[in-house]
């Protein structure tokens, strides 16, 4: 029997926790006892980290966990989560021989199908991505499909993928099979204690206040669900999440619904189906969904809202389009429970940015069964190594902007991130909800010019222009959209003329003290004792050698430095700084806001300065990565000869105040130039050309400066080291683990996402890490990380919807290597 919906579950199965007293301190205190925080203590412990305190403030799986439809799946739409899922799916297959507990997993594999042509596309890329990472999959013709799943109507179904490894298990029991191995191992487990508040000291947690008592410890977890938000902010930390109502329902018994019929998910439609025990259960995530504030929830365990048929009745409605016997069965049961949501439908992990050794796992938007056992891997490895040990960029808890906790907004931005596991995932997506909140001081000014703007952290940004007055909107596609021409012209004004970025998203600190060069020395590769108004590139590290940030640090006096890194790395880039200068005399202050940030980019962007400023801009005045103050429009701003675009380029540093009188100086002065304005779109495809990396996607913290072929930022010798560097000095750099190669498609029409295998004579060596289209060589381009021992003179091939596409791949970018350079 599958036994969903079961509200027995216990830890008393295998060990009595209702009269032990709680321990005055251990090692490792795991708040929540949901499937996520049983497979955190039970893979501590199978790292020799048997010092484990599981609360849980009611029974094990209470939470989220036992409401669950426990479908588990090996493909996800990237690498690294799919690296994670496949993990899961391995564990699964073992987990009741090795515990002893019946989880009733059912490897029968699961069913996706296409009703649009977007959706096919996207099912096609999926699978590239799935059998990169070992995920068998088989794409079905109509025939196929009628045996597979012989309940379906296929009226509609333009294609549809099966996933035979796949299936679905009981996660209350999972839960329980986790906790249990973790107690085996040495844990304590305790249910029915409540953790009230999070206890730190000087930045670093010291313990947790319970119901039962103070518990101190050198390091806790987060795995509580939708509760973690407000845990967490007892110790002043950031955690965006947010409950909504979650609907499945069960049909009474169906002929047919055998235990071998795989998850049927008919995604365009926004449901799944899977057999429980001869019915067929109906999930739903609908696109608009039902937040739910936390106080609204109890506390009690196993709470439910009540059933809401309307609400359910358009996805009711197809679900018995496509399955019929749904519609003649009936149904016996309505699940109405709560689950939590993220700002942008990643879950949330990690060590946070305000309190060292506070560690998060929760908001996992619906897919805790899916990640549960690789997170628990994991986290246990970044927690005991004090660094991640895969590409955790997307799910980073540091991620996010501070205002993306404010609960009106997520409040909002829920209602489109329940229905966002189903939507499409097409390149470039812009979330609709909880919009224009924080804005750039040109906002305005460039909405007025044709902006259309997307979004990085709840940041707004011009992604791209229309023409002045109007609001130009997104279209999307795997190919080439409706703005891929505007991008062009873009592209094509910073390679000939002149454009104007607004790049004020940019996450800025100042760095000032008597210690603040020591401080600056500490975070970054490169040395940066070098005289005033220099700027240099730098890598800053985890102390495992892996990549956490990139960015330039310009001095601006003997005891001043400007920090600049990418926009949604604010948070992670104020800790980081922050934790080195803690004891030091230096203070770290954050300017992103008080500084408006505007890239005059092209080969005319000197003759259009030369306009609105009466500074010598000639090369000998400003030579390349230098800074300096200038007079310019009806102020003064701070210079920045550095460039993400290949061409010769300047960062204008003007005050919020005057940013908008600079801007329109420049746009005036620069009309018989024929100066455009440019969004980050064009700003990806102009770096894509000349190689330079973008953080999150080419370098992360899987990556260390060898592999990333970032090497010539490294100073070994500097005095005093950097963090990371003892770990980089065990690293060979004639011997990375892969090496970063740069492809170009030989024909002009495919485009990249990411993600795409790399063949080389026939055998798959590597992936792509980023790639655009190239409008300058007229052909798609790319950053890829491939095998060290790759054959470079062979024959190279991308794999790209199940097709391939001969490539050329080059260890030199394609595009003007001797030309300016400085962010990546």
């Amino acid at each position: 029997m599958d036994r969903l919906v079961d509200r027995t579950i216990s830890a008393a199965v295998f060990t009595d926790t209702s009269t032990e007293p709680l321990p005055q301190r251990v090692r490792t205190v795991v708040v929540g006892g949901g499937i996520v925080g049983a497979s955190i203590a039970y893979h501590l412990t199978l790292a020799g980290e048997s010092d484990v305190l599981l609360l849980e403030s009611n029974v094990l799986g209470s939470g989220t966990t036992w409401h669950a439809a426990g479908l588990v799946t090996g493909a996800r739409s990237s690498a690294p989560m799919t690296g994670l899922a496949k993990y899961g799916l391995e564990v699964y297959r073992e987990l009741e021989q090795i515990s002893g507990v019946d989880i009733s997993f059912r490897p029968s594999g699961s069913l996706n199908i296409a009703r649009t042509p977007g959706r096919l596309d996207e099912i096609l890329y999926a699978r590239d991505v799935a059998e990169q990472q070992g995920v068998r999959t088989e794409m079905l013709d109509e025939k196929r499909f009628k045996e597979v799943w012989p309940l379906a109507s296929t009226e509609g179904v333009l294609g549809s993928m099966l996933l035979p490894d796949d299936g679905y298990l009981n996660p209350g029991y999972a839960a329980l099979a986790f906790a249990k191995m973790a107690y085996q191992r040495g844990a304590q487990i305790r249910e029915h204690v409540a953790v009230d508040r999070i206890l730190h000291d000087e930045g670093t947690v010291t313990g947790v206040e319970t119901s039962r008592g103070t518990v101190c410890c050198d390091r806790v977890v987060l795995a509580c669900g939708l509760w973690t938000r407000d845990l967490a902010a007892t110790a002043g930390v950031t955690v965006p999440l947010y409950p909504a109502e979650h609907v499945h329902v069960r049909t009474e018994q169906i002929e047919g619904a055998v235990p071998e019929l795989p998850v049927f998910r008919d995604l365009d439609n926004s449901y799944y189906i899977r057999p429980e025990d001869g019915h067929l259960l109906v999930g739903a995530f609908e696109p608009e969904g039902l937040p739910r504030a936390v106080k609204e929830i109890s506390t009690d365990g196993f709470a439910e809202f009540l059933p809401d048929w309307q609400h359910f009745a358009p996805i009711r409605g197809k679900a018995e389009a496509t399955v019929p016997a749904v519609a003649a069965a009936g149904y016996d049961r309505f699940l109405n429970a709560p689950e939590s949501f993220t700002p942008d439908a990643n879950f949330i992990l990690g060590e946070t940015s305000e309190i060292r050794d506070l560690f998060v796992a929760a908001g996992f938007n619906s897919q805790g069964i899916i990640y549960a056992p690789g997170v628990g891997k994991e986290l246990a490895e970044w927690i005991i190594t004090g660094a991640p040990g895969f590409d955790s960029s997307s799910v980073d808890v540091q991620r996010f902007s501070e205002h993306q906790n404010n609960r009106r907004y997520l409040h909002e931005r829920t209602r489109e991130g329940l229905g966002r596991l189903y939507a499409m995932h097409w390149p470039h997506l812009q979330l609709e909800t909880a919009r224009n909140v924080r804005r750039t001081p040109l906002h305005s000014r460039l909405a007025e010019l044709g902006a259309c703007f997307g979004e990085v952290n709840g940041q707004e940004r011009a992604n791209w222009y229309g023409d002045p007055g109007t609001r130009p909107v997104y279209t999307y596609s795997y190919g080439r959209t409706e703005w891929f021409d505007r991008v062009a012209a873009e592209h094509k004004a910073a390679r000939e003329g002149v454009v104007l970025f607004d790049l004020s998203p940019f996450a800025k600190f100042e760095v000032a003290g008597p210690d603040a060069l020591a401080v600056c020395q500490l975070a970054s590769t490169a040395d940066v004792d070098v005289p005033i108004n220099k700027a240099v590139y730098t890598l800053f590290l985890n102390n495992n050698a892996g990549i956490e940030l990139d960015g330039t640090i310009t001095r601006l006096a003997r005891d001043r430095f400007l920090v600049v890194t990418p926009s949604f790395s604010r948070q992670k880039s104020r800790a980081y700084l922050t934790r080195l200068a803690s004891g030091k005399a230096a203070a770290v202050f954050d300017t992103t806001a008080g500084l408006a940030t505007i890239g005059v980019m092209g080969p005319l962007s000197r003759k259009l300065l030369q306009r609105v400023s009466p500074e010598d801009w000639s090369d000998a005045a400003q030579k390349y990565t230098e800074g300096r103050r200038v007079e310019i429009a009806d102020g003064y701003a701070y210079s920045l000869r550095v460039s993400f675009v290949g061409e010769l380029g300047y960062e204008i540093y003007a005050g919020a105040d005057l940013a908008v009188n600079v801007f329109d100086a420049l746009w005036e002065a620069g009309q018989d130039l024929g100066v455009r304005l440019a969004g980050y779109h064009a700003l990806d495809s102009l770096r894509s050309e000349k190689g330079f990396r973008h953080l999150g996607h080419d370098i992360g913290p899987a990556d260390d400066p060898y592999s990333a072929g970032l090497r010539f930022t490294v100073a070994m010798d500097k005095p005093g080291g950097f963090v990371g560097h003892d770990a980089l000095t065990k690293l060979d750099p004639a011997a990375p683990k892969h090496r970063t190669v740069y492809i170009a498609l030989d024909d002009p029409e495919p485009l990249f996402v990411h993600d795409e295998t790399l063949y080389c004579n026939g055998s798959a060596v590597g992936r792509l890490t980023s790639g655009s289209y190239g409008h300058t060589l007229g052909r798609a381009v790319g950053i890829a990380a491939v095998d060290p021992e790759t054959d470079f003179s062979g024959r190279f091939e991308v794999q790209s919807k199940g097709r391939m596409f001969p490539a050329t791949v080059s260890r030199r970018p394609f595009y003007d290597p001797k030309g300016e350079r400085l962010r990546g």
